[in-house]
Formats: structure tokens, sequence, C-alpha cells
């Protein structure tokens, strides 16, 4: 959260995801010859209402149409900020019990109406491809903490630390998350 100060920098890491080093264009499919429309004043540009706005905003070389990293998503035509988006969607992957619309509602200063929109909207794009097809069926999750009592280590390791999205982690013992499918799998995971 602390990352995502202002709007600009809520695109970044959709763009990284999405095409990592190059941008590719959605309109014909050209790598690398998009070039980042820079706005006048070098914060935002104006849009017909008049009003300010800080996405980013690429124009392909080959078909010289502009495009964002929003073509093609779930997120065009939205006049919710792409900073929320984004906030909603780390809070619905950190949540172990799922998220309610009306939580989302307080936190982020919407209607209830929206909250339910974006909360759906969410979930179908999860039902898309590539996701859907990792696990399939009736899935359960859960994580554990492996290792002796924490009495019994030196003062040194037993301090508690940060670990994902800022939460403290009472035990320095390492995680193990668990996803049972058939098959079943079970892992480390780095804190």
């Amino acid at each position: 959260m602390r990352r995502l100060t202002s709007e600009a920098a809520a695109y970044e890491p959709l763009e990284q995801l999405r095409w990592g080093s190059e941008p590719v264009c959605p309109h014909c499919g050209t790598v690398g010859q998009a070039t980042h429309l820079q706005p006048v004043n070098g914060v935002s540009r104006a849009t017909r209402t008049g009003k300010p706005t800080e996405r980013r905003v690429w124009k392909c070389n080959a078909c010289r149409k502009q495009f964002t990293v929003l073509v093609g998503t779930i997120f065009p035509g939205t006049k919710i900020p792409v900073r929320t988006w984004v906030l909603v969607i780390l809070e619905m992957v950190a949540s172990k019990n799922g998220l309610a619309a009306r939580e989302i509602e307080r936190k982020y200063d919407l209607t209830n109406k929206t909250a339910w929109f974006m909360l759906h909207r969410i979930r179908e794009a999860m039902k898309r491809d590539p996701l859907a097809g990792l696990l399939s069926g009736t899935v359960a999750a859960d994580e554990s903490w492996y290792g002796g009592k924490p009495q019994n280590q030196s003062k040194a390791k037993r301090a508690p630390r940060r670990g994902w999205m800022g939460t403290r982690i009472k035990t320095d013992k390492p995680v193990v998350f668990a996803l049972v499918w058939i098959p079943a799998r079970a892992r480390f995971v780095p804190v």
C-alpha cells in the first residue's frame, strides 16, 4: 500500500505483470514498438471532462494507436481508480475467508453496488485461463509452522519479525502452505 502512493504508481506493477520489460500493443500485437506519452506537466493529463488523470498512456509506432495496460482486461471503462482496484485485489488474495462487499465499501469509501461489482468482476477474472486451469474442483488450503518451541531457541532467533504484507510473525519457524487437491502438494513458503 505504501508503494502505491498515486494513480500512476498503480499502473507500473500492472505493466510489469502483463508485459514484463517491453510493452505489447493490444491492437496489433507488436512488441517493443511503443513509446510512453509523457503528460505536458509531467504529472497528469486533462480528460474530456476537464478532470486531471494520471493514467499511463502508450502509443504504438506500428499501428499509431494509443493504449494503456488496462485494454483487454476487467478494468477498461471503469471510473474506479486503478489504485483502488489493485488494493482490493491484494486484499482479496491475502484474505483467508474472502471479502465482503460491505467491508470494501467502508474501507475504500465506495457505494455497496460498486464494491459488489468489483468483487464479482475479480472473481469472474479468476475463472478465466490461465488461472482456471491451475486448480479445479474442491481445493482446501491451510498453512502451518514447522519446527520446535520458540522458548528452546536462542533469543535472536525468536525475535518477532515482519512477514508477508507487513504482518507480525511471533515465531521464526518456517511456514508450510498446503493445497489439498489431487495430486496434493505442499511446500515451504519464504517469509
